[in-house]
């Protein structure tokens, strides 16, 4: 039998497979976000397996009915939603070149601005900003088949997606097990709390992820709708969507909301347009307020036991490492990374006799497993 490695060369090993794994991940990084949509698709679905396990199908038949009614979906709801969505769309009777006129004349009025010692040219700034629309409707047009390109590669990346979680997905059992068994026996107690504890925090962030787009989508399309704004329901739809954005989410929302008061007015209100875009941006900045400090700490705060400040926080560090998606993952990461440095900062606090003998607190002991001097002293 071969000699021991020495802790040297251990840590020489660990190091050099580290570097190794890393520049591989570094290369194949186009692959990383479709495949952890994958792992997260296969999270979300994996409570209805489980459901459908209870009616004694197999781990694969189970599976198999998830993803066809998935797949159903898939193809039904944008039939069922896409038409009225594009109907309200088209019923948003916006004439452009008036538009633009009345933009043309307000700024010819309103020419120069001073604002802080600075004159702005406004005038100056909507031509060029009438030059940029016409470059961008002529790129759109020239750039048709760059778009068509664009459509097939998200077809085949979603392709890549639901084969990589259907099998996530149907062989979760043996997966957790070999990387539960991939850790010595004295740690594969530990291992399976820590598993339980982040997979809590995920499960309660996604939950209250939905929870907090439907409640702000919900109270903007109620609101909107009292008001007049027409399209409430698309506006409704847009702000629980944008939802997922934190903190830009809601105002990018707000940004087409202001421009139908502005342009089409009130249905219900008798209210000059410039006034009713001001009060529906009022409205907009309310149920922000509300959402940043009533409906966020409590939702998805507390989900992953986190401040809202670090949530913000993290969600732009996400931002600069994963765009989107690294924005959506900030908080349940940083939730599992507040977990596991807990653990690890036990780990490298505690003695070996308390990591060997756990103590619950006497409360929680019971009689009979009281320690004898207790006893006694009773």
């Amino acid at each position: 039998m071969s000699k021991p490695w020495s802790p040297q060369a251990k840590r020489l090993i660990a190091a050099g497979a580290m570097i190794f794994w890393g520049l591989v991940l570094y290369r194949v990084r186009s692959v990383v976000a479709p495949l952890a949509l994958a792992v997260l698709l296969a999270y979300i679905l994996n409570p209805l397996v489980g459901l459908l396990r209870k009616a004694k199908l197999s781990r694969t038949g189970a599976t198999i009915i998830v993803y066809l009614l998935l797949i159903f979906a898939l193809v039904a709801i944008p039939s069922i939603v896409v038409p009225p969505l594009i109907q309200q769309l088209i019923s948003i009777d916006v004439d452009l070149a008036a538009i633009l006129e009345s933009l043309r004349q307000l700024t010819v009025r309103y020419r120069t601005v001073e604002f802080l010692g600075f004159s702005i040219d406004l005038y100056r700034i909507f031509v060029d900003i009438q030059g940029e629309l016409a470059n961008l409707v002529g790129s759109l047009a020239s750039q048709s088949v760059t778009i068509l390109r664009g459509a097939a590669s998200s077809a085949l990346w979603l392709i890549f997606i639901l084969i990589i979680s259907f099998y996530l997905l149907k062989d979760a059992g043996q997966i957790t097990s070999y990387l539960g068994g991939l850790a010595p026996p004295e740690y594969q107690e530990e291992l399976s709390q820590l598993m339980k504890e982040i997979g809590q925090i995920w499960n309660s962030f996604l939950r209250g992820q939905i929870i907090l787009s439907s409640t702000v989508g919900g109270i903007t399309a109620i609101t909107m709708w009292i008001v007049g704004v027409k399209n409430a329901l698309l506006l409704g739809i847009l702000a629980g969507i944008l939802e997922t954005i934190p903190n830009l989410g809601p105002a990018l929302a707000a940004l087409p909301a202001v421009a139908l008061a502005f342009f089409l007015g009130s249905e219900h209100l008798a209210l000059s347009n410039g006034w009713f875009a001001l009060l529906v941006a009022g409205l907009y900045v309310v149920i922000q307020q509300l959402e940043n400090n009533l409906l966020v700490p409590r939702i998805i705060g507390r989900s992953v036991n986190l401040h809202p400040v670090v949530v913000i926080v993290g969600a732009i560090g996400g931002a600069m490492v994963g765009g989107i998606l690294g924005i959506l993952l900030a908080a349940p990461v940083l939730g599992s990374a507040r977990i596991l440095g807990g653990y690890l900062y036990r780990k490298f606090l505690q003695t070996d006799e308390a990591l060997a003998e756990p103590r619950l607190p006497l409360e929680e002991i019971s009689p009979e497993e009281k320690p004898e001097t207790e006893k006694v002293s009773e």
